[in-house]
């Protein structure tokens, strides 16, 4: 069968005879994610230890097996995974387990593949049960597992006693053959046969549960592993929205930053000029939402296009995705916008000159009153102009929808504007939340309708209502949350 998109196998999925107990099998590095667990976890070890002013001898173990693990070729892994685990003997688990904690908030999150976690979605919506079965610890693969939902873990297990490692494996291996065993005793228990079972992953030392399973899929696979899979007709997945970036995502990066600072200078400079700050303010917006996400490569698909200028002034509220997020939203809204963000962000270089050029209130989360930053809210919507709010406060590493707060709703209520919910889909796959490097992509946009101030009862049950319009907008979108072919851009 030799490549396929993922859009084909997905619909594949779809169709899939129905009936019985089916099970995806799902490795871990490589597949579900960009590159090596154990590197995020090795990182956090060293970066701990050398704030502690001592490297341990572990540290260097885990080093040696993170080279292993690269070269891929399993000579020694077992001999290098008992070294590892001795030296571990005596440490309490909820070291390890913390460590792998940080990791994942720190490296792996963002790492993770868009493809993977709409393959993931695609399984759980035609049913099949999900595991994860990788040789990795469980103290890598359990944040990841969690993250995607995925019900259950095969991994190399470490054993413990009294809270702390004992220096021992407990046999066997979650590797190679013992991947296998693995998955055998998985399907057993779930009263499934692996001949309807799906396994996917990237490496070559993969290859007997890959022949066990009746649905094997190489995803970005190594030279060896790439051999055999065409030579026996295997799907083949190729996953490219993590991972090193190429020449043009350097280059966007570097022409996108090249936009705001340019963009901070002019600004500064039409103040200079003796322009109105409402009019330097509507330039700023202008020239970050053009240049800005041109240079970025971001093409637009908006659903509900009409209802951003259906009603103004407006309270503009929107999901925090990435940094790119301020772009987007000066593509769509244009002119007349004044945006309420942390009070951090006035002293950030570059960002922060032009954030205050452009009018922007700047709140202080800690602060328990907020009547000043109403008070200059309500008068930039008694101007004319409109408020744009992220009511989480926060973004997430997936876009997962964060708690709401009443703020921007307690707004539109009294000062009687509409408020225009925005639900932005995949910000996050050209600029992941940590990422340092733009990737191309097409923004998917849904513009709801406005919701008026006379239907604002309780701004509390409000609030809540939106949150759940916001999680029903983007669950009905997750098959969709792939890294999308450039379209035409969306009028302005």
């Amino acid at each position: 069968m030799g490549r396929v998109t993922l859009e084909s196998h997905m619909e594949g999925l779809a169709t899939s005879a129905s009936g019985g107990s089916r099970i995806a099998f799902f490795d871990l590095d490589g597949t579900l994610i960009s590159g090596y667990s154990i590197v995020a976890l090795a990182r956090e070890l060293l970066r701990q230890q050398v704030g502690s002013g001592r490297l341990s001898q572990s540290t260097g173990l885990l080093r040696a097996l993170l080279r292993q693990q690269v070269e891929d070729n399993g000579s020694s892994y077992h001999r290098l995974v008992r070294k590892v685990t001795r030296a571990l003997e005596g440490v309490p688990e909820a070291t390890l387990r913390e460590l792998g904690q940080q990791a994942y908030r720190s490296t792996i999150a963002r790492s993770l593949y868009r493809e993977a976690i709409a393959l993931v979605e695609a399984h759980r919506e035609a049913g099949h049960r999900l595991v994860m079965v990788t040789a990795a610890s469980h103290y890598q693969a359990e944040p990841v597992a969690r993250a995607l939902g995925i019900e259950e873990i095969c991994c190399t297990r470490l054993e413990v006693e009294n809270d702390c490692f004992t220096g021992q494996v407990i046999a066997p291996l979650c590797y190679g053959e013992g991947k296998t065993l693995a998955a055998r005793r998985v399907a057993r228990r779930h009263d499934a046969r692996l001949a309807d079972c799906w396994f996917y992953t990237d490496s070559s030392a993969d290859l007997p549960l890959l022949r066990a399973v009746g649905h094997p899929v190489a995803v970005n696979p190594s030279d060896r592993l790439g051999v055999h899979a065409r030579a026996r007709g295997w799907p083949v997945l190729q996953f490219s929205s993590r991972g090193l970036a190429g020449p043009e995502q350097l280059l966007r990066t570097l022409l996108t930053g090249q936009a705001v600072m340019a963009t901070s200078a002019l600004a500064y400079a039409g103040k200079k000029l003796g322009l109105s700050d409402i009019r330097n303010a509507n330039r700023i917006t202008r020239l970050l939402g053009d240049l800005g996400t041109g240079f970025a490569g971001l093409e637009f698909e908006v659903e509900g296009f009409e209802n951003l200028r259906r009603e103004r002034p407006a309270v503009f509220v929107f999901n925090h995705q990435s940094l790119l997020d301020a772009m987007v939203l000066s593509h769509l809204l244009r002119h007349d916008v004044v945006a309420l963000c942390k009070k951090e962000m006035a002293d950030k270089p570059f960002i922060g000159p032009m954030l205050r050029q452009a009018g922007t209130i700047f709140v202080a989360r800690e602060e328990q009153d907020q009547r000043e930053v109403i008070k200059r809210a309500l008068a930039v919507l008694a101007s004319g102009r409109s408020l744009v709010i992220a009511p989480e406060g926060t973004r997430s590493t997936l876009g997962d929808i964060q708690p709401f707060r009443h703020g921007a709703f307690l707004l539109a209520k009294k000062a009687r504007v509409p408020l225009v919910p925005i639900v932005l889909h995949n910000v996050k796959d050209a600029l992941p939340k940590g990422g340092l490097l733009i990737r191309p992509a097409t923004i998917r946009v849904t513009v709801l309708p406005p919701v008026m101030p006379d239907t604002i009862g309780s701004v509390r049950q409000a609030c809540t209502d939106m949150e759940q319009q916001y999680e029903e907008t983007l669950g009905r979108s997750s098959k969709a949350a792939l890294p999308f072919q450039a379209r035409p851009k969306q009028a302005a």
